[in-house]
């Protein structure tokens, strides 16, 4: 049985194609059309606000059509979050201020000042959501009700650090966070029912004499090798991948609490180039070196690259999806995306052609399982909606 899927492309040409379940496809459902072209109804969406900005709009994601448009009252200081759900989009600037606006109107409804320079911002979804805000300085974490933004938690360590990334963990009901400047990663859950973190010596541990702390807010502190540059999600929930300070890839396993491997890739990895992909009981990462066309394959069984996906030219975004990977390439005509098979080492194309865009290049995560393909200079190029399997 095949899938069809239709593509209207930013320079406006339809094709048609189809995804052959029965060959071992993956079923993707590509929906890009021109801009405007979408009905209001329930569209997936998608928030543009890149550090720096003082813009932030909201848009159909398969579409581009602008939702709503909002002039922040300062520069953006991280990417801006919208809750999971689609409800809320979240906003920390350089004014040091945290933001909450209504979706899609993009209404202000709640502010809250941040006593540390933010620099990244990630907001969990379900009844016990907590948006978290990480940046420098003394006391750079905090954890704030996604209602009101009242804070409900502020990490202070005896000296100033800088948070590097922060990672939403959402069937494990926590945010893995990782530091630039700490040899060190942390968990932090916002389940109510998350067990009690137990603090204390390892004789404490010994003698059953460890303090409970409450689960929900409290970190689980575990060390790692050195400081971590940025984190991306594994195909398992209880595993991650980061990139190191020296630019080096390590598998942390969050069940036991610290970096369990360190592959030997040819590929030097970088964020946007390191993506996770599952195929039945396989998994691991995609890895592209800046300039390659081919991405590697990592798999978790032996943690060895087992062999290379290529595509027509230099891989230019990677974006997990739904355990399928999207992959942005040049051509020498502009620029094409793919879905990248694992099991079968193969690239399907699905938009065959993007005129010359502004590079470098982003897939961004949306609503309802969309994904955007943005330009440097956050114009839209195409969407995908991507079903459950």
């Amino acid at each position: 049985m095949s899938r069809p899927f239709s593509c209207r492309c930013r320079d406006g040409r339809l094709r048609w194609g189809r995804f052959a379940r029965a060959a071992g496809l993956l079923g993707l459902v590509a929906v890009v059309t021109g801009a405007g072209q979408a009905d209001d109804g329930d569209a997936a969406l998608v928030a543009i606000g890149a550090p720096g900005a003082t813009r932030v709009a909201i848009l159909d994601c398969a579409s581009g059509r602008p939702r709503a448009t909002i002039t922040l009252p300062a520069a953006l200081a991280a990417e801006a979050a919208l809750a999971p759900d689609g409800s809320a989009l979240f906003a920390s600037t350089r004014g040091r201020e945290l933001l909450r606006y209504s979706v899609p109107g993009l209404r202000e409804q709640a502010r809250a000042p941040l006593e540390f320079e933010p620099t990244a911002l990630a907001a969990a979804g379900g009844p016990d959501a907590v948006v978290l805000a990480g940046g420098r300085g003394a006391g750079a974490l905090s954890a704030h009700d996604p209602a009101t933004l009242a804070e409900l938690q502020r990490y202070r360590l005896a000296e100033p650090f800088s948070v590097s990334a922060i990672l939403d963990a959402p069937a494990r009901r926590r945010f893995v966070i990782a530091f630039a400047d700490l040899a060190e990663a942390w968990e932090i859950a916002y389940d109510p029912g998350a067990p009690p973190v137990l603090q204390g010596l390892v004789h404490d541990y010994r003698m059953g004499e460890a303090v409970p702390l409450p689960g929900r807010l409290t970190p689980r502190r575990f060390e790692l090798p050195g400081p971590t540059q940025s984190l991306s999600a594994g195909a398992a929930p209880y595993e991650v991948a980061r990139i190191d300070r020296s630019g080096a890839l390590g598998i942390v396993h969050l069940d036991v609490r610290r970096e369990i491997e360190r592959p030997r890739t040819a590929a030097a990895p970088s964020p946007g180039r390191v993506s996770a992909w599952g195929s039945g009981a396989r998994r691991g990462w995609l890895i592209a070196a800046p300039g390659a066309a081919a991405a590697e394959v990592l798999e978790v069984a032996d943690w060895r690259v087992t062999g290379r996906i290529a595509v027509d030219g230099e891989i230019l975004a990677l974006a997990a999806a739904r355990g399928r990977v999207l992959v942005a390439h040049a051509r020498p005509d502009g620029v094409a995306v793919s879905l990248l098979d694992v099991a079968r080492r193969a690239a399907e194309p699905i938009v065959t052609r993007l005129s010359s865009p502004a590079l470098p290049l982003r897939l961004a995560a949306g609503t309802g399982g969309c994904y955007a393909l943005f330009d440097r200079d956050d114009r839209w190029l195409a969407g995908f909606v991507v079903p459950p399997r």
